[in-house]
């Protein structure tokens, strides 16, 4: 046995903790930037950044409504958060040219961004989903940087995020190499086969069981439907919000690829109801087909919201007749709603229009129809199979859906479809009957 004097021991540790305090400081970094992300019990958590290459500026993206001016604080003085062109941007600080690390001072504070991820969910018992999108800054050419992520927990919490879970989540990238969420927290993540699910520490016991058997249940018939399995076992989170308002049934949700996040609020959902099973059933049948949409992407912001979110619509309809949920009647019904509810938000206005306006009924009922109409005999899910085939490497924009539309259901329906997306109608009822004939 080799025996140390004190001395020697002390210098030794010393040397270990420099060692150990130099791997902190040079962490690797794989591509362009390495984010750490450290939760906070208390306070604003703290979010570092480190760059391959020293930066003149650095582009955050949108603007989300004063949401970083507000909730964002560099920590010393090596650089500014600036506004430009409704884009957040940090720059260095006066006399400096450039900078290779930046830390920063985060508030995990939720804001109401309609159409947007919300950057962090509260998931009950201090647990918190966040969305890493609003982290990961953008090229010159608008493309996201090549970021990983180490995501840190506070003590006695884990970091989950598809089939990864531990007290931290180490230089991770999502396996769809796209934003993701990430729940850190002190929930653990349930595997029920075919779905991995966190749900919010005050979920209802109904809906917990509930979606432990719909969830798998309808991905496996959206699977069996697109003739395709996922790159990995998606994610399923569930967040309940304030359920003090009684007869309140509220349910927002948001998809990425391999993982939907819900929100649920208001009183009814705090016992089951037919009501409140069916709005629960119907929206997760429509963000988990989004799970299979994702291989097609929109080429830009400008290509129309109705062609995902009513070809999703569509895809849960018949995904929920394939698991055995609804009948044919069902089905005929749903259709019968989204055609009413498409001509009373269409009178005088066009769907273009409607979306412009923010008209998300109109974009969710008439994008249902217009998708419906446009599979032509072959039907919904065979139409976004050749949907995906096509625009999987390069995007799709609104000409490539009407392109493939004259193809299933002919030249006289695609001239349909274009009219009701254009053309302010007096009576649009007879045009949204016309396509579905």
């Amino acid at each position: 046995m080799r025996l140390f004097s004190a001395s020697a021991l002390l210098s030794l540790a010393a040397l270990l903790v420099a060692a150990c305090s130099e791997r902190r400081e040079s962490p690797r970094i794989d591509g362009d930037v390495l984010i750490t992300i450290e939760q906070s019990a208390t306070g604003p958590w703290r979010v570092d950044y480190q760059f391959a290459q020293p930066q003149q500026a650095l582009d955050l993206g949108a603007d989300e409504a004063g949401y970083r001016a507000a909730n964002w604080r560099v920590e010393g003085d090596g650089a500014v958060l600036v506004r430009r062109n409704d884009h957040d941007f940090l720059t260095p600080a006066p006399g400096d040219k450039s900078f290779d690390r930046i830390s920063l001072l985060v508030t995990p504070r939720p804001i109401d961004l309609r159409k947007d991820y919300e950057p962090f969910i509260a998931m009950g018992d201090g647990g918190v989903l966040l969305y890493t999108g609003h982290f990961i800054p953008v090229t010159q050419d608008g493309e996201r940087m090549k970021a990983r992520l180490t995501v840190i927990a506070a003590a006695g919490g884990k970091v989950s995020a598809f089939g990864s879970s531990g007290p931290t989540l180490e230089n991770w990238e999502s396996p769809y190499r796209h934003p993701a969420f990430v729940y850190v927290g002190s929930q653990s993540l349930v595997d029920s086969g075919a779905m991995l699910t966190i749900a919010d520490a005050t979920a209802p016991i109904w809906i917990r069981e509930e979606i432990a058997t719909f969830a798998p249940a309808i991905a496996q018939a959206l699977g069996g439907m697109m003739q395709r399995a996922l790159p990995s076992k998606p994610n399923i989170f569930i967040a309940i919000g304030d359920l003090s308002e009684e007869g309140r049934l509220s349910y927002s949700g948001d998809a990425l690829p391999g993982q939907y996040q819900m929100t649920l609020a208001g009183g009814a959902w705090k016992t089951s109801s037919p009501e409140a099973l069916f709005v629960l059933r119907r929206t997760t049948a429509h963000e988990a087909a989004h799970l299979w949409q994702a291989a097609a992407r929109p080429k830009s912001d400008a290509v129309p919201d109705w062609i995902h979110e009513g070809g999703a619509e569509a895809l849960a309809a018949e995904a929920m007749l394939a698991a055995g949920y609804w009948t044919t009647a069902d089905v005929d019904a749903d259709v019968d709603r989204a055609r009413s509810d498409c001509a009373g938000a269409l009178r005088r206005r066009s769907l273009s229009q409607a979306e412009a306006d923010g008209r998300w009924d109109a974009v969710y009922a008439c994008g249902r129809i217009l998708n419906v109409a446009a599979a032509g005999p072959e039907g919904i899910a065979a139409f976004w199979r050749e949907f995906v085939r096509r625009s999987a490497a390069d995007g799709y924009d609104e000409a490539a859906f009407l392109a493939l539309a004259e193809e299933r259901a002919g030249e006289e329906t695609a001239a349909a479809i274009r009219d009701l997306v254009r053309i302010n109608e007096a009576r649009p009822s007879l045009t949204i009957d016309r396509l579905l004939k």
